[in-house]
C-alpha cells in the first residue's frame, strides 16, 4: 500500500508517533461509535461493559497493535536482513548484499551495514589476490634458484673430478672458477631483486652492454653442465656474428636455463638448442624427443601453476614456462610453445 511505503520513508520516531496517533483515533471512534448504539438500544449489562471495561480493553489493545504494527512496517525486514548478514559475515560468507531501502534510522543502518559488507569483500579480494601473488613470487624465487645451484654443483664436481684424477689444469680450474663466481653473483641478484618486489610481474630488467659471443660462450657452458647432471645428451648450434648489444644477460640465462630444463625432464635421450643473433633481436630455441606438449598446454599458453599431463615429479610447479613468458614479454618479445615431429619446442625472442 502507497501509505506504507510512505511511512517507511520517515524516521523511526516519527513512524512510532503516527502509528501510536492512528491507532488511538481508531479506537477513540471505535469507543465512541460503540457508547452511542448501546445508550440508544443495548441492554444494561453490555452498557456497563461499554461504559467501564471497553476503555480499558482499549487501552490495552492500542499499544498492542501500534507496537506489532511498527514491528511488522518498520523493523522486522532490517532487523532479519541485519542478522542474517552478520551471521554470514561470521562464516566468512560476503556473497549476499543487504537490500532494504528506507529513510530511516535502520534504513541508514542497512545501507552502511552493505557499505561494509562491499569494503570487506574488497578487501578479502585484495588479500587474496596479494596471497596469490606472494604464491607465485615464492614458486618462482624456488623454480629459479634451482638452475644456477645445478650449475655451482656441476662446476665443482667437475673441479673435484679434475683434482681426484690428477687431470685438472689450470685453463679448466680458471674456467669452472669464473663459473662459479659469476653464478654465484647472479644468486645475489636474484635475491635482492626477489625481496624487494610483491609480485613477480614488479620484476625489472638491467639492461647492459652485451658482447655476443661471450653471452653465447657462457650459455654453452652453463646448458652443457646442466645436460651433464641428468645424463642426457644436449646439441647446441650458435648462430650470428659477433656484435654488441644491451641486453639483461641474466634473464636470457634465466630462460635458457629454464627451457633446457623441462626439455631435459621429457626427453628420451637429447635435446636441440639452437641460439641465435641478428640486428634486432637473439632468437632461443628448445627442442627435445619427449612425448611433447599436452593439449592443455598448447590451448593454454605458459600460465602460472599450469602442470603438464605428461608430469611425473609432483615437486615441480608448473611455474617454468609462465616466467619465460614473463621475463620474454619484460624483453619485448615473446614465448611460443608448439609440437613439431620430434617432441616439443619452445622459442623464446628477446628484443634490443
Amino acid at each position: 500500500m502507497e501509505w506504507l511505503k510512505w511511512l517507511r520513508q520517515a524516521s523511526l520516531r516519527k513512524s512510532l508517533f503516527i502509528i501510536i496517533a492512528t491507532s488511538t483515533t481508531v479506537g477513540l471512534i471505535l469507543y465512541f461509535l460503540m457508547m452511542s448504539v448501546c445508550m440508544c438500544h443495548a441492554p444494561m449489562s453490555l452498557r456497563v461493559f461499554v461504559k467501564m471495561v471497553l476503555p480499558f480493553l482499549i487501552a490495552i489493545c492500542v499499544p498492542v497493535v501500534a507496537a506489532a504494527s511498527f514491528y511488522n512496517n518498520n523493523l522486522k525486514i532490517p532487523l532479519i536482513q541485519l542478522s542474517t548478514g552478520a551471521k554470514r559475515i561470521k562464516e566468512n560468507d560476503l556473497n549476499f548484499a543487504v537490500k532494504f531501502k528506507s529513510n530511516d534510522e535502520l534504513g541508514q543502518l542497512c545501507q552502511s551495514f552493505e557499505a561494509m559488507r562491499v569494503e570487506l569483500l574488497k578487501n578479502n579480494r585484495e588479500m587474496w589476490q596479494q596471497m596469490e601473488d606472494r604464491k607465485r613470487l615464492n614458486a618462482a624465487f624456488a623454480h629459479d634458484l634451482r638452475n644456477p645451484v645445478t650449475v655451482l654443483k656441476g662446476s665443482a664436481m667437475m673441479l673435484q673430478k679434475g683434482l681426484d684424477e690428477g687431470s685438472l689444469d689450470t685453463e679448466h680450474a680458471a674456467e669452472s672458477i669464473s663459473l662459479i663466481v659469476q653464478y654465484s653473483a647472479r644468486i645475489e641478484n636474484y635475491i635482492q631483486a626477489m625481496t624487494s618486489v610483491q609480485k613477480l610481474e614488479q620484476l625489472v630488467l638491467t639492461p647492459r652492454e652485451t658482447d655476443w659471443f661471450a653471452l653465447a660462450k657462457d650459455l654453452e657452458s652453463s646448458l652443457s653442465i646442466l645436460s651433464a647432471t641428468v645424463g642426457k645428451e644436449i646439441q647446441i648450434i650458435i648462430n650470428g656474428s659477433n656484435k654488441q648489444f644491451s641486453v639483461d644477460a641474466d634473464v636470457i640465462h634465466n630462460v635458457a636455463e629454464n627451457l633446457v630444463s623441462n626439455a631435459l625432464r621429457y626427453a628420451k635421450d637429447k635435446i636441440q638448442v639452437e641460439i641465435s643473433c641478428d640486428t634486432e633481436k637473439i632468437v632461443l630455441s628448445v627442442k627435445d624427443d619427449g612425448v611433447g606438449f599436452s593439449k592443455k598446454v598448447l590451448d593454454k599458453g605458459a600460465v602460472p601453476f599450469l602442470r603438464d599431463d605428461h608430469a611425473e615429479n609432483e615437486q615441480h610447479f608448473g611455474m617454468g614456462l609462465y616466467i619465460c613468458h614473463l621475463l620474454c614479454e619484460k624483453h619485448g618479445g615473446e614465448l611460443m610453445l608448439e609440437n613439431d615431429e620430434t617432441g616439443a619446442k619452445v622459442t623464446a625472442v628477446f628484443l634490443f
